[in-house]
């Protein structure tokens, strides 16, 4: 039994790495900047940062190059170098956050001493704690999903990787699941850590239900995988 344990541990550990790696080759501040200087790799860093920064507080609608460049400290034409339209420089934006949020949550286990239960409970408590200073941007992003076809397939498709990841997570914490139950059970842990983000984003903040929100979606996620 504990060599099984150890086993789906290893196996979790690798995806991991993996993954990790994989997402890290496609980072746009990595990528646009890996045939030019340092310095033209830190304004691409310093636009998606910036284009981060207005996006959360102005929306997609209200975004644009120059409040972007205003907000970097450099001029449009810097911005239109690397990103020809706005469309492309949301797209990179977002691709560079889902970058930060996986290489953030990976950070959420320790390799020694936990099976891939532990890892997963770890992992979804982190995408709710997170949520606490995030859930303006996570209101911005669906909003964008929402406002035309081309942005509602780039969410999508930024979120297909995070589902693969909690999917494996959760075949490797019940091994007994089939395809099936392992895609409903990744919609259900989706659906019950976005819903939990929005409402800590409506608050009240001594809401004490909204309290133990971390607490509660461990649990929830521990009887959902537990159970089939």
């Amino acid at each position: 039994m504990q060599e099984r344990i150890d086993e789906r541990k290893t196996y979790a550990i690798s995806m991991f790495a993996d993954f990790l790696e994989s997402l890290r080759a496609e980072r746009p501040s990595v990528r646009l900047a890996a045939d030019r200087s340092a310095k033209g790799g830190q304004t691409v860093a310093a636009i998606l940062k910036a284009t981060r920064a207005v996006f959360v507080r102005e929306g997609h609608a209200g975004l644009t190059m120059r409040m972007v460049a205003e907000e970097a400290g450099i001029v449009v034409g810097n911005i239109s170098y690397y990103f020809q339209t706005k469309r492309e420089l949301l797209e990179a934006m977002l691709r560079e956050e889902l970058a930060d949020y996986v290489e953030a949550h990976v950070k959420q286990f320790e390799p020694d001493g936990q099976d891939p239960m532990e890892i997963l409970l770890n992992v979804v408590e982190f995408y709710v704690q997170n949520g606490r200073s995030s859930y303006r941007f996570f209101y911005q992003m669906w909003g964008y999903a929402g406002s035309e076809n081309y942005a509602r397939e780039l969410v999508r498709d930024l979120y297909r990787p995070i589902g693969r990841f909690i999917y494996r997570l959760v075949k490797a914490a019940n091994p007994s699941l089939d395809h099936t139950q392992i895609r409903r059970i990744v919609l259900q842990i989706f659906c019950l850590e976005e819903g939990m983000k929005l409402f800590i984003g409506m608050g009240p903040d001594d809401d004490v239900a909204l309290l133990d929100a971390e607490a509660d979606i461990r649990d929830l996620t521990r009887r959902i995988v537990e159970s089939g």
